[in-house]
């Protein structure tokens, strides 16, 4: 497979609460994540949408969503069409770049209260994201 060739279009925070009256100092925190995929009917351009939430005993701390769009170029769109799908690997590749864009935001959000040292840890996308996205065309 060909890359496909693309650029961030939009950086969107759909969502976003911190909950620090609920922290426990010293509680373990767990972290469930899970992402979305769109794309328009001409494939020129794919949404990755992210959500995160931070978990302590059961009680949410922290959530968020956040939304990248990406402008695929002539040729992505041309080789998507061909596909009929869009390609895991691109999807992982997406999501990378949102979790890594996701991280930020939530540090700039949680700055100066009780949960600004718990940090977005690394997400294994190959378990996170097993398949391709198909395409289904309209006609």
């Amino acid at each position: 497979m060909a890359t496909i060739p693309y650029r961030i279009s939009g950086i969107k925070t759909t969502q976003f609460a911190l909950f620090q009256e609920r922290f426990i100092n010293g509680r373990e925190i767990t972290v469930q994540t899970s992402f979305s995929f769109g794309y328009n009917e001409r494939l020129d351009s794919i949404r990755c949408i992210s959500n995160f939430e931070y978990l302590q005993d059961e009680n949410v701390l922290m959530t968020s969503e956040i939304q990248c769009t990406f402008d695929i170029s002539p040729e992505g769109t041309s080789e998507l069409k061909q596909l009929k799908k869009v390609p895991v690997d691109f999807l992982r590749y997406m999501a990378t770049i949102v979790t890594g864009t996701a991280r930020g935001i939530i540090h700039a959000k949680s700055e100066g209260t009780l949960l600004a040292g718990i940090i977005l840890p690394p997400i294994n996308l190959m378990e996170a994201i097993k398949d391709d996205l198909p395409i289904i065309s309209e006609k």
